[in-house]
């Protein structure tokens, strides 16, 4: 081998794995937002979670780049633990993909076309997104002209003794699996150990029995990315990478094991992915795909153990490496330092964890009506730490927020941030009225031992159910993103005022009958009445703003509009 083909095989696996780069890169800057929602949204059960980790793992060409997408969402919260064991069981068998287009030696006779088309492309592209996917296309390209100029720098090795007396060693199964590792490990991409093997394959430098370990190898060396992606996050992100490095040497183990049974002169498993080859395609000579099908055969057998025996190995796994246990002191839950690099991400982070504020609210809603009618003190105080959470909730988020807004962002994302902010905000002015005034017109009550007439207390209690009712209807509209309950909330403001002004009048009438129980009570009637009225006018500005966040404007966030508490 000549030291001129050295520097092919060396610009060859550089241009391949610019390639892969470059891939990743651009589909990510074109569709990373909507990989994250899909993956974040599709994995409510095992089937679809299986199919979406291998989907994204065959678009993005990376099954490292999906586990740590995997780890980063699971460490914003996003997917729990269980939910992202499927997809990364998906990953792996979507990362045998590109193998499989290896396997195809004129597939690399478009490279050019595809780097011309991408390049092309690029110079008439009118905005990024445009410009994204046609560099997505010119990586595309460049991934097969790498594996191309390997495939042709190669072809001398066939006829080095050394080089074949090397490869010899390599049958031994065990060797072959660390070369595989090690090599993987240090490039970081299973694809390029893959590519590199089937290049030798295609030049006749190495056979089916010696290629096999060697991608058995990578497929545990793969997992190094996702563990290094995950070191920075919290311990459920390193759990989802360790265990995807669990899964992968299990497969190994399970192929390694086949390796090792002999079989008509053969090792079992190259028997079977021999005869897996010769069913699809036809053939029995073609070495590249011989390998590419052994390649995808491990996650095959592998998964076919691993999914009925999937809630034993997910409890061996957690007795080894245990859940982190919930936190004692209170704070925010979803609020990562790390994930403000994502501000897609973080901005879900946020919004999940202004989600959590208004269960608060809401059960400071639902026990200021109950100690209206229980007249129990306890939940006075339950009230008061109630509304102490928040404020820590809400200053907690809008610290966040603001570090997100020293990222680049897109138009969106910046009309997102100043609403969550708005969100934040309202929430915490909604819990003060709650706090302050609803709980202490009613301590007054109790104080002074009085109490509102029957016809009274309905009509207050009629009021905070309606004023409950919008709320809820306001919170699931910001929990599905489903505008319909916000609208609502909206439709329903002319209503609030005229249930106000009746409710009102119904008092007076009370006062001119001369209920004394009712002229007792008139000043903290009256008042129950107006902050319970100033609470759902804060409903109205936070379901308008999720309206005009959909539509893109911004009016519900002017100043003049604003409701102080």
């Amino acid at each position: 081998m000549k030291v001129f083909n050295i520097f092919d095989l060396l610009g060859g696996l550089a241009v391949f794995l610019f390639g892969m780069l470059m891939m990743n890169d651009n589909l990510t800057a074109f569709a990373g937002s909507r990989l994250r929602d899909i993956m974040a949204k599709l994995t409510k059960n095992k089937l679809r979670g299986y199919l979406t980790g291998f989907g994204v793992t065959i678009l993005n060409q990376s099954s490292s780049a999906t586990t740590v997408l995997e780890a980063v969402l699971v460490g914003a919260g996003l997917m729990t633990f269980e939910q992202s064991i499927p997809v990364t069981l998906g990953a792996e068998l979507g990362s045998t993909v590109l193998g499989q287009l290896f396997a195809f030696p004129k597939i690399t006779r478009l490279a050019t076309l595809f780097v011309a088309a991408g390049f092309f492309a690029f110079l008439l592209s009118k905005n990024k997104k445009q410009k994204s996917l046609a560099n997505t296309m010119l990586g595309f390209g460049l991934l097969f002209l790498g594996m191309d100029i390997m495939t042709k720098s190669m072809e001398p090795l066939r006829h080095a003794p050394l080089f074949l007396d090397l490869m010899k060693n390599i049958e031994e199964p065990i060797l072959g699996i660390l070369v595989g590792l090690v090599f993987t490990m240090i490039i970081q991409s299973s694809g390029a150990t893959s590519g590199l093997v089937i290049a030798l394959a295609i030049s006749g430098a190495i056979t089916v029995e010696q290629a096999v370990p060697i991608n058995l190898g990578a497929s545990i060396g793969t997992c190094i990315t996702a563990i290094l992606g995950s070191m920075s996050l919290n311990r459920e992100a390193k759990r989802s990478a360790y265990i995807h490095l669990a899964f992968q040497t299990m497969g190994v183990t399970f192929a390694f094991l086949l390796l090792m049974i002999p079989w008509q002169g053969e090792r079992l498993y190259i028997v079977l992915a021999k005869e897996l080859t010769a069913l699809i395609t036809g053939s029995r000579s073609n070495v590249a795909r011989q390998i590419a099908m052994a390649h995808t055969l491990m996650p095959l057998i592998n998964h076919a153990f691993v999914f009925p025996l999937l809630p034993w190995i997910v409890k061996a796994f957690n007795r080894v490496m245990p859940p982190e246990p919930p936190a004692e002191v209170f704070g925010p839950q979803f609020l990562n330092e790390t994930m403000l690099v994502e501000p897609a991400v973080a901005l879900i982070q946020t919004r999940k964890e202004i989600i959590r504020m208004g269960t608060i609210v809401g059960s400071m809603l639902e026990h200021a009506a109950s100690m209206l009618v229980s007249r129990d003190p306890e939940l006075g105080k339950q009230i008061k730490k109630a509304d102490k959470m928040v404020d820590t909730l809400r200053m907690a988020s809008i610290s966040y927020l603001t570090r997100i807004a020293k990222h680049p962002l897109s138009e969106q994302e910046s009309k997102t941030q100043i609403a969550y902010l708005f969100l934040a905000s309202e929430l915490e002015n909604l819990a003060d009225v709650v706090e302050r005034n609803v709980l202490d017109r009613i301590k007054k009550l109790l104080n002074r031992d009085m109490r509102l007439s029957d016809e009274g207390c309905e009509d207050i209690l009629s009021l905070f159910s309606m004023t409950r009712s919008r709320f809820s209807r306001f919170m699931q509209a910001l929990e599905t993103e489903d505008l319909t309950p916000a609208i609502a909330v909206l439709e329903e403001a002319d209503h609030m005022r005229q249930l106000l002004h009746d409710l009102r009048e119904r008092h007076f009438r009370r006062l001119n009958d001369g209920l004394a129980v009712s002229l007792e009570t008139t000043e903290i009637h009256i008042d129950l009445l107006s902050h319970l009225y100033r609470i759902n006018k804060h409903i109205s500005h936070m379901a308008r703003t999720l309206v005009e966040l959909e539509k893109g404007t911004c009016s519900s966030l002017a100043p003049n509009d604003a409701v102080s508490s």
